[in-house]
């Protein structure tokens, strides 16, 4: 009998779980045949199901479960392992990328992040109007001509053997680019690597509020520690006082007019360091002064 290497304890916690989610349908989905005991019919799930999930990675096991905790039937094990294949490989329809696309945009017409294609960008672009007005006919008319753009970049891709490569075009809202990034690494969009880089700096409101409050409060306690430590002086409040006038500032010089006294003058000249200025040397060498003395 063929064995499985995909470890037999998986297998039971996703049957588990698959029966808690989906009760009577997964009865209805993996019915026991005649004849056949409970021990039996839980060796023989456990058996097709190590055979059937063989190759998958936890990551991949962790995206299917993912997505039927959203899902309202119950999925044979053929296909919950469709479900835990990354969607990389995969060009998605018109319809579901549709679904993705018109969440780039929210009801008041802010900007989301969305993780999609070149190509369903393109074609959002073509009807992102239509969209943002919120009016539920121009949203249906805004799919029409997205779909249409869509089926037909996504054929000239195909033909020139391209595979579809998934963006992060963030939005505004820092809690929903993570929330957005976290659920496109669920559906296989963004590798493990490559979302944990995207994520990396980025906190939500509450962790952003978290850590002012944290700062604020590590501030307040380093001045009260510092209070008692800092040497208070008077405050300077820099008030223009009143100067006095000094003695010498409130003498005036009297004015001497070299043309009625040249001596006093001279000498005047002579306390401050001056010379007799050029115009005036014909006084000092005739002797004469304005008034027409010796």
């Amino acid at each position: 009998m063929f064995e499985s290497a995909f470890p037999k304890n998986w297998a039971e916690e996703i049957i588990s779980r698959m029966q808690r989610y989906y009760r009577a349908k997964f009865s209805a989905t993996f019915p026991m045949t005649d004849g056949q005991t409970a021990e039996e019919y839980e060796d023989d799930l456990i058996a097709t199901a190590c055979e059937v999930f063989e190759g998958l990675a936890p990551e991949d096991i962790k995206r299917g479960l993912a997505r039927m905790k959203r899902s309202t039937f119950c999925p044979t094990f053929p296909e919950f392992a469709g479900w835990c294949e990354p969607k990389t490989d995969d060009w998605l329809g018109s319809h579901e990328a549709w679904a993705i696309a018109e969440k780039s945009i929210g009801f008041d017409g802010q900007e989301l992040t969305v993780i999609w294609t070149e190509q369903m960008a393109q074609a959002f672009s073509r009807c992102e109007d239509l969209v943002k007005t919120g009016d539920k006919y121009q949203r249906a008319e805004a799919k029409k001509i997205f779909c249409d753009a869509y089926d037909r970049l996504v054929i000239q891709a195909k033909d020139q053997g391209l595979k579809p490569v998934y963006v992060t075009s963030l939005g505004i809202d820092k809690d929903q680019q993570i929330a957005a990034i976290q659920q496109a690494e669920l559906d296989g969009f963004l590798p493990a690597p490559v979302a944990q880089a995207q994520l990396e700096h980025k906190q939500t409101t509450a962790e952003i509020q978290a850590d002012a409050d944290r700062y604020k409060t590590v501030a307040q306690e380093a001045l009260a520690k510092l209070g008692p430590l800092i040497k208070r002086g008077p405050i300077n409040k820099m008030v223009p006082g009143h100067k006095e006038v000094q003695p010498w500032e409130s003498i005036e010089m009297e004015h001497i007019d070299p043309f009625d006294d040249f001596e006093q003058y001279r000498e005047r000249l002579a306390l401050e360091n001056k010379k007799v200025p050029t115009a005036l040397r014909f006084i000092e060498k005739t002797g004469q002064s304005a008034g027409g003395g010796v």
